[in-house]
């Protein structure tokens, strides 16, 4: 029953939270988190997925080492990752598991290239799968090699040039353009402990091992490096601004060099580590002993969407801070919301579009339309409001602003009713003028439902002005529904459709 509350404890938590502990910023939140398929009552850790749904990772085996009863191997295995997260096709490594510890890997964007750590060096034949002999083999150092997969089968196995026996090089992250591989190690010139260290690769020659430096690696342990697509960097630290045990952090190398600790659910008071993500598939990877031995969960990124909205006059940009601002999905009522600071942020969903509306009394409304959103991430958007001249008076119409109605309702929203008293001032300004409401509606819908909606669109029009103290026998009006659109668009966005939803007022007589 724990581990059932944990699961849902985890999956149902949706807002992040930014905090700060022991003054490293913490954003918890970030990914929903569940245990896997590919643990059993051995240990797994340090899984990574591939674009074509293949798992590698890393567990014990059964086969006790010969110089160690107590310890068991660690190979590499290979998995399938299915559309509902299962896990099927578990099979050993061919051609890279050898009698000592292997794993965990790495893998490039095409799938045929392996970087891995093992314990097998040998410095006379750089790569040992049988028992290697004492003078050359040094027992509990991990070294990195690179395999090369051809008719589905690794071989090509050969060590990296920068493998060493006096320490380990370990835990391999290749970055997406396969130029620059990402690694642990506890070589000299480190800042103390273990280090993230990367090299540069170009047509199979290796550059000098880099250290990552003080703002990623500190006098403790830093391991498990995990570089996304997106050229942000993860990685472990058992530092003193963690929460227990192997934290997990990131620092995006777009923006600013700022570490954040990605916080719960992915971080425990226990060790957390080997944080892998593929950002196309928002899917990735976390090992943990938080149950008690090292198991592997499956994490799911959490989009999420912000936008940033100011309004300004657009003549002379000055902030509006009490215009009003109306959010609106495709298919429900608008949210209204105040822009009471100079900056209105608000959270939306990356799966829906949105159409935003800005007014103020005495200013043209101004409509928006926010997309869908993949990644997610911050939007800023300035809209301008222009002041508004008095209804234009032609021969045959009353032109005002246009006349919204909420997605399939017929009220007259407080926006609409600000255009309506322009036309009620007219009517008595010109207590002759007689008007003829038209009223028509969107492309959504059949013509007879449409038919009747404009027709109720139309009546609260009238309702709405006679109301206001304009005789009943000077105004009327019909509806007729999507039989007059403006655009005649077949699949209409959010904007073109907020153009055919509108209201005419024709002048019947002066």
């Amino acid at each position: 029953m724990k581990y059932i509350y944990i699961i849902l404890s985890y999956i149902f938590i949706s807002n992040a939270i930014t905090a700060q502990h022991k003054g490293t910023m913490v954003i918890d939140n970030l990914f929903t988190l569940t245990k896997t398929d590919l643990n059993s009552e051995n240990t797994e850790f340090g899984a990574v997925l591939t674009n074509d749904n293949l798992v590698y990772f890393t567990r014990t085996n059964n086969n006790l080492k010969a110089e160690d009863k107590n310890e068991s191997d660690l190979d590499i295995y290979q998995a399938k990752l299915n559309s509902d997260n299962s896990i099927t096709d578990i099979k050993t490594l061919d051609g890279i598991n050898t009698k000592w510890h292997d794993g965990p890997s790495t893998v490039t964007t095409d799938g045929n290239t392996m970087y891995f750590a093992s314990e097998s060096f040998n410095v006379k034949k750089g790569f040992e799968k049988e028992k290697t002999p004492a003078k050359i083999y040094k027992k509990g150092k991990i070294y990195l090699f690179k395999a090369s997969k051809t008719d589905n089968k690794w071989s090509n196995i050969t060590p990296l040039p920068f493998n060493q026996i006096n320490y380990s090089v370990r835990n391999p992250s290749i970055s997406e353009d396969g130029k620059t591989l990402y690694f642990s190690s506890n070589m000299p010139g480190g800042f103390g402990g273990e280090d993230i260290w990367k090299v540069s690769i170009s047509q199979n020659s290796y550059g000098k091992p880099e250290n990552l430096g003080a703002t990623i690696n500190s006098n403790n342990d830093e391991s498990f490096p995990f570089i996304t697509s997106k050229n942000v960097l993860y990685f472990s630290s058992n530092k003193e601004a963690g929460f227990g045990g192997l934290d997990v952090y990131k620092i995006d190398f777009n923006k600013a060099h700022k570490i954040i600790n990605v916080g719960a659910p992915i971080n425990s008071e226990k060790d957390d580590f080997s944080f892998t993500l593929n950002d196309t598939k928002k899917t990735g990877f976390l090992s943990s002993n938080r149950e008690g031995s090292d198991d592997i969960y499956i994490i799911n990124e959490i989009c999420r969407l912000y936008a940033n909205i100011t309004v300004s006059d657009k003549e002379t940009g000055v902030l509006i801070t009490d215009a009003q601002l109306n959010l609106t999905e495709n298919t429900s009522a608008p949210k209204n919301i105040s822009s009471l600071e100079e900056v209105t942020r608000i959270k939306l969903e990356c799966e829906q579009q949105y159409g935003l509306l800005a007014s103020k009394e005495g200013y043209e409304n101004i409509s928006h339309v926010i997309e869908k959103s993949v990644d997610g991430g911050e939007l800023n958007i300035n809209i301008k409001l222009q002041l508004i001249a008095k209804p234009i008076i032609t021969e045959t119409e009353v032109i005002l602003n246009p006349i919204y109605f909420v997605f399939d309702t017929s009220y007259i929203t407080n926006e609409s009713a600000a255009e309506l008293d322009k036309l009620v001032t007219v009517m008595k300004e010109n207590p002759s003028m007689n008007i003829f409401v038209k009223s028509h509606t969107d492309n959504y819908g059949s013509a007879s439902y449409n038919l009747i909606l404009s027709n109720k669109r139309a009546n609260s029009t009238v309702n709405y002005i006679t109301s206001k103290g304009i005789a009943v026998d000077r105004i009327n009006g019909k509806g007729f529904g999507k039989s007059e659109p403006k655009n005649s668009c077949k699949k209409c966005t959010l904007e073109q459709n907020s153009i055919n939803r509108r209201s005419e007022f024709i002048i019947a007589t002066k």
